[in-house]
């Protein structure tokens, strides 16, 4: 029940964010913001799946906007989450 707006938000993200090219939002830093804000409470939740989803999302907004440190944090999220879920030989890819 706790996380049933997270997973309504996270659906929202992906609507937005399925088709290529930057979406059209009044503040992309912001939606990035909103999107590590995300993976974060579903790793505070142990939701690590989700968590990965919010992070794929966040990697694909960051390299559409050109941001190569945002590109780097989430690539960093997603390797973590992977390890957490041991993954290695997909955190290592």
């Amino acid at each position: 029940a706790l996380s049933k707006p997270l997973d309504e938000a996270l659906s929202l993200w992906k609507q937005l964010l399925e088709n290529p090219g930057i979406p059209g939002v009044r503040s992309p830093e912001q939606t990035v913001t909103s999107l590590q804000l995300l993976a974060s409470l579903y790793r505070l939740q142990a939701q690590p799946i989700q968590a990965l989803e919010s992070s794929l999302l966040l990697r694909s907004l960051c390299r559409r906007l050109g941001d190569a440190a945002g590109t780097a944090a989430a690539l960093c999220q997603l390797a973590r989450i992977l390890l957490q879920l041991e993954c290695p030989s997909h955190a290592q890819v």
